[in-house]
């Protein structure tokens, strides 16, 4: 890469970054609240991009003066010319950015949360509070996973409950409502499932209202399975602008 154009490169990396952290976007790649950080890089790099980008500009104005063209001319005879282009392989740092401006990458989804096993880690305490009222109560997938999972199932017995997630269609033709849940960047995101019977499947990737009651996993041990609820109405939602837990 010509070293003309890095300033070039460092200006479209931070306005790339700028572009996403400014808006909801980041929100796909990251936790929310690493925005702060996220917007503070991309201003360091333009920043860097359009002081070496004046550094250049000034050097060649310098050069470009009879004082300037002789030392040039002295330094190019002794060998010392320092203006030699960076690695070639600078000018992928283009593509990631060419990809957000164009089209922003998706968070993940059903095609990544099939390759997940879905099961919840125990909480910390295995007494759970009993559910707030309501018909239904909306609960997270989450919250449902671990309750039915982890000892709190007499909470979910004879309630009515709507849990919102996408569609993730199972091996053996059935489907659960999912939801990824990220610690730090979607890198680290872990599906979070529930099984859902009594409605047919939707298209994968498409955001719902699951509305059910709890039954029992087919399982001797149901932490080793996805929870399992027995859906009497499913109803197509928007997705939310984060879409992890």
């Amino acid at each position: 890469m010509n070293k003309e154009v890095q300033p070039v490169v460092l200006v479209l990396v931070g306005a790339a970054v700028l572009k996403i952290s400014l808006g909801e976007a980041y929100l796909r790649y990251v936790k929310e609240g690493l925005q702060p950080f996220l917007i503070a890089s991309g201003v360091v790099l333009v920043l860097l991009g359009l002081l070496s980008a004046w550094k250049d500009l000034d050097r060649g104005a310098e050069q470009a003066s009879p004082a300037g063209a002789a030392d040039g001319a002295a330094e190019a005879a002794d060998g010392h010319d320092h203006a030699h282009g960076g690695p070639g392989i600078a000018w992928m740092l283009l593509l990631p950015v060419a990809a957000i401006f164009l089209v922003a990458p998706p968070a993940l989804g059903a095609d990544a949360a099939s390759r997940d096993t879905g099961t919840v880690a125990g909480p910390r305490e295995t007494s759970f509070v009993p559910l707030p009222e309501g018909d239904p109560v909306p609960l997270s997938v989450a919250d449902y996973a671990v309750r039915a999972g982890w000892g709190g199932a007499d909470t979910l017995e004879g309630r009515r409950v709507a849990l919102d997630g996408f569609v993730t269609p199972a091996e053996d033709g059935g489907w659960y409502v999912t939801r990824i849940a990220m610690s730090c960047c979607a890198a680290d995101g872990q599906a979070v499932k529930v099984e859902v019977l009594g409605q047919p499947a939707p298209p994968a990737d498409t955001w719902v209202e699951v509305t059910g009651t709890y039954v029992p996993a087919a399982a001797e041990d149901p932490r080793t399975v996805p929870a399992v609820i027995q859906a009497s109405g499913v109803v197509e939602t928007t997705a939310p602008s984060n879409p992890y837990l």
